[in-house]
């Protein structure tokens, strides 16, 4: 399943149904480079391919692979989107990223643990490969997608906002008239309503947020 808008294309992918979103970068109509966020599909879900056949359909290539944060959910199609185009960038926050690199890191280990999925996931996990680039929060990527550091979820959670294009990739930090979940491993609920707070102050009104699960293109002001 997913959908079209004019400036964006998103899946649902992967073992929790991730919404991974295809953006153009630059002129939707006349590019063909396109960011990837959160690729999900494995084998485990049975959608392995469909990322991959929907660029193909599209003749779209992947410049980059930008993660909202590292849970396991959100990572596990990483390699086989690398495989296809080994020249896109992985960019990943720093304070995530001993969750990559052909290793279950610790924030995984702890979540897969409770949620008893450890043997089932941990292999394709150890098969992603490393960040290219390691991010801090305040970059501009691709001259039009700011990076905000939105720890709470995880330690290393980040949104991408494009003004230009009014959107913003949320991930699991905001939610329609929610957020993410503040009990796992580097979670904060301190932390998360700090990160909501500057997201309301910095991002304009009107934007279409896109969160990592459930609802798509929801205006900002729904989580207010």
């Amino acid at each position: 399943m997913g959908g079209e808008m004019d400036n964006y294309y998103f899946l649902h992918t992967g073992v929790f149904s991730v919404n991974t979103y295809i953006v153009p970068i630059g002129d939707a109509k006349s590019g063909k480079d396109v960011v990837i966020f959160d690729p999900a599909g494995c084998a485990l879900s049975r959608d392995e391919n469909l990322l991959l056949d929907f660029l193909k359909r599209k003749d779209y290539n992947c410049r980059a692979i930008c993660l909202t944060h590292a849970h396991f959910d959100h990572i596990m199609g990483i390699a086989p989107l690398k495989a296809a185009f080994p020249e896109a960038k992985l960019y990943v926050h720093q304070a995530d990223a001993a969750e990559l690199g052909n290793v279950c890191g610790p924030m995984n280990t702890s979540i897969l643990q409770d949620f008893g999925m450890m043997l089932k996931v941990a292999k394709v996990l150890e098969e992603q490969p490393a960040p290219d680039q390691f991010l801090k929060g305040g970059e501009v990527l691709f001259d039009e997608w700011k990076v905000i550091h939105t720890p709470g979820h995880s330690k290393g959670s980040v949104c991408y906002y494009n003004e230009g294009k009014g959107l913003l990739v949320s991930g699991d930090t905001m939610f329609y008239q929610s957020w993410g979940r503040t009990d796992m491993y580097g979670g904060s609920d301190a932390e998360i309503k700090k990160s909501l707070a500057l997201l309301k102050n910095t991002v304009k009104e009107g934007t279409f947020v896109l969160p990592g699960h459930d609802c798509v293109g929801f205006n900002i002001e729904d989580n207010r």
